[in-house]
């Protein structure tokens, strides 16, 4: 065998290794990015409902939360405008979501993030969501408080979420009191 044939199948012997090598390096590369955790909560309607009649406005409240501007009622492109809201965390902690309602008492939904499980740079970016990551708001009043589960999601649960009752104190699903701030009753105003 001839030196040029040599370093000819040396050279592309070096550059299919290194292919392999990139292609195969753990990070994005890989499939780890299938692994990773759901880092937005999404909140709606059951039904695609439209939720401007009974919403009033939106207020976040944490070390967590993105800025309040960012969260707001979002619908589709063509028939409504306001059936869910999403919220993403701009670090680990807590998130509380003030709804104003007009047609029921106003209510808090309590988020709490974790954080991010792959860093330095691989495949899972965001900051994982600590418990529920689907809310229903009912369409109607009688339909009782925002709650996560139902269905495929399993059994109702209410524990995240808080009626205001008092601008001054809240009390929880679960018995406890919350502080809440002098916004919270802005519907009220």
């Amino acid at each position: 065998m001839s030196k040029p044939k040599l370093v000819s199948l040396l050279t592309l012997a070096a550059a299919a290794g290194f292919a392999l090598a990139i292609f195969t390096a753990p990070g994005c590369a890989s499939r780890c990015g299938e692994n990773c955790p759901i880092t937005t909560v999404y909140i709606s309607s059951p039904d695609n409902a439209e939720l401007n009649g009974i919403l009033q406005d939106l207020e976040v409240q944490g070390d967590a939360c993105p800025p309040g501007y960012g969260v707001y009622c979002n619908g589709d492109e063509y028939s409504t405008g306001c059936t869910h809201v999403t919220v993403t965390a701009m670090q680990p902690g807590e998130c509380d979501v003030l709804f104003v309602f007009n047609d029921r008492p106003n209510e808090i939904v309590h988020l709490q993030f974790g954080p991010t499980r792959n860093a330095n740079g691989s495949c899972c970016k965001g900051y994982p969501v600590l418990g529920p990551w689907l809310y229903t708001i009912p369409d109607k009043p009688t339909g009782g408080t925002i709650y996560s589960g139902g269905g495929d999601a399993g059994p109702i649960d209410t524990d995240a979420v808080t009626v205001v009752t008092d601008a001054a104190a809240t009390t929880t699903t679960d018995g406890g009191t919350d502080a809440a701030d002098a916004g919270a009753d802005a519907g009220a105003d």
